[in-house]
């Protein structure tokens, strides 16, 4: 049976979701929308680089599932545990199966990643109102409770409706609002501010390692989150500034908004289980070649290229497509601050043997302690820059990185961010840094 739902964009409504009779997903934009598109009446005019708006409306002009599938699925949790534990919460309302996507973003889609809302079909539009945000303030308890919950929780939906939202990733996590020092819950069409981290399931202070690789990438100039390690009773979590959200001002209020946004297997074309490049995902040509797109590519190819340096150099092997994004501009696309950081070789006491490889490989090579000069001369050669230029910004990157893990773990000594699995991480950090 044919299903539909509203698709919107900050609470306009753009476009249809629907179901074709084999269940898959398709979408097609109003009529409203490509006209207001073609007047340049609207900021964002399409939701996906893979989704462009066509220039006048056209009777059942529908993308079908292998089209706009990759950039709906995208944004449901990728985590096939989490989805079931999620169902599970929402089946006390609806009989929903895990693998429904449509079922799944018709119960979730209330506030998704960047601008994207889901509705009923005939709900009013609700334009966001952010003057007047409207959450509920958590106290430390109830905070405590929900991280407890986190693990059967995914996002801390419940079964009574309060939270509904979706965010895509596979480890525990949810959105909230941080109003001064305290915690809330965001209701009705108010954004949220931050993501809430809790650390990946038998990797215990994973978040105390991601923290510390993104204020290594702030500490050397490279546009990232603000993230804090902080506690509520004995839980402690991260919280990550998003950067899908941005502050704006009117008649001298401040307010937060949201900015859309969509990843790099999004915008080019790919499921989420196609995300690593070794399961037929995205490369690094291709995701340089996206950039074409960008409003200013020359900056952001070479905003790219230092982000793939510094995942090699911080020992990240999880960079995959998803972990990179674009946001929406009027006009067209940025690239997005770098974010999911992590440093491998910090949890090698966590495993028997540890091989890690690179999600996506420079030169053809996947291994990092491999690579030499012949790969990123190769790599340079599949983005089309300069070999001197990727050479160069390898070697200003490594000795940047070095000094900066070096000075940050020195001050995270002693405070709620330290811990001896830093100490792993700056050895290895450093090992890499030296040899460039």
């Amino acid at each position: 049976m044919a299903q539909e739902a509203s698709v919107r964009l900050h609470g306009i409504e753009i476009g249809t979701l629907g179901t074709d009779d084999k269940g898959g997903l398709r979408f097609r934009y109003s009529p409203d929308h490509i006209q207001r598109s073609a007047t340049a009446q609207t900021v964002t005019p399409q939701l996906s680089l893979r989704l462009p708006v066509p220039p006048q409306a056209v009777e059942n002009h529908w993308f079908d599932d292998a089209e706009c599938g990759p950039f709906f699925a995208g944004l449901l949790p990728d985590n096939k545990l989490t989805r079931r534990k999620l169902a599970l919460v929402l089946s006390k309302d609806h009989d929903i199966a895990a693998d429904d996507e449509f079922a799944m973003l018709f119960a979730l889609g209330k506030d998704c990643a960047g601008a994207v809302s889901i509705a009923p079909v005939g709900t009013a539009e609700t334009p966001e109102d952010t003057t007047h945000p409207e959450y509920r303030i958590l106290d430390e308890a109830e905070l405590a409770r929900h991280i407890r919950d986190l693990p059967a929780r995914p996002l801390f939906v419940d079964a009574q409706g309060e939270v509904r939202i979706s965010l895509a990733g596979v480890h525990d996590k949810a959105v909230v609002i941080r109003t001064g020092e305290k915690i809330a819950l965001p209701h009705g069409n108010t954004p949220s501010s931050h993501i809430l981290k809790t650390d990946i399931q038998g990797l215990p202070e994973s978040i105390r390692v991601e923290h510390y690789c993104l204020e290594i990438a702030r500490e050397i100039g490279l546009p990232c989150p603000r993230s804090h390690i902080l506690q509520a009773e004995d839980q402690i979590f991260m919280l990550v500034a998003r950067y899908d959200r941005t502050l704006r001002e009117r008649s001298g209020q401040r307010y937060l908004t949201r900015l859309h946004q969509e990843d790099f297997c999004q915008a080019l074309g790919y499921f989420p289980h196609q995300k690593y490049e070794r399961d037929g995902g995205p490369n690094w040509k291709k995701m340089f070649a996206a950039l074409d797109f960008s409003l200013d590519p020359a900056r952001d190819k070479l905003l790219l290229l230092r982000y793939a340096i510094f995942q090699y150099l911080v020992g990240n092997p999880d960079a995959h497509a998803k972990n990179y994004s674009l946001i929406w501009q009027a006009g067209g696309v940025r690239l997005a601050p770098l974010y999911d950081l992590n440093n491998a070789a910090a949890f090698r006491n966590f495993y028997k043997e540890q091989r890690i490889l690179l999600a996506m490989s420079i030169g053809g090579e996947r291994n990092p302690k491999l690579l030499g000069r012949e790969h990123w001369e190769s790599f340079a050669s599949d983005i089309n820059i300069s070999p001197k230029l990727v050479i160069d910004e390898l070697a200003t990157l490594a000795s940047l990185t070095e000094k900066a893990a070096t000075k940050l773990r020195q001050a995270t000594r002693g405070t709620i961010a330290d811990t001896s699995l830093l100490d792993l991480a700056l050895e290895d950090i450093k090992s890499r840094c030296q040899n460039h």
